[in-house]
């Protein structure tokens, strides 16, 4: 699941879950939502994000084309919210002294 939307642009993390044997191998996954408020992100983008992975793990749609429509959802989203400094380009980097 975490490569599938890997590919779609969405990256996850693999976690165990109970009943998970090989610590290797686990079936779960983690969705970093920290990050996604940072940027500004709400419970309304919050679905429109939880329909993308619908889409590439349940619908089995193409990542590539998932990839595409995400690229487009996040033009909105590039700037730090809810910290010292908001406003600053959530992806640059800034000289630290």
């Amino acid at each position: 699941a975490s490569q599938l939307l890997y590919r779609a642009g969405i990256i996850t993390n693999m976690n165990m879950i109970p009943g998970d044997k090989d610590p290797l191998n686990p079936s779960g996954i983690r969705l970093g939502t920290q990050e996604l408020t940072r940027i500004g992100m709400k419970e309304s983008e919050m679905e429109v994000v939880a329909d993308f992975m619908k889409r590439v793990l349940i619908d089995k749609e193409d990542p590539k084309k998932i990839k595409e429509e995400i690229k487009e959802f996040r033009k909105d989203y590039q700037k730090v919210h809810y910290c010292f400094h908001e406003g600053f380009d959530g992806y640059a980097y800034h000289k630290l002294v």
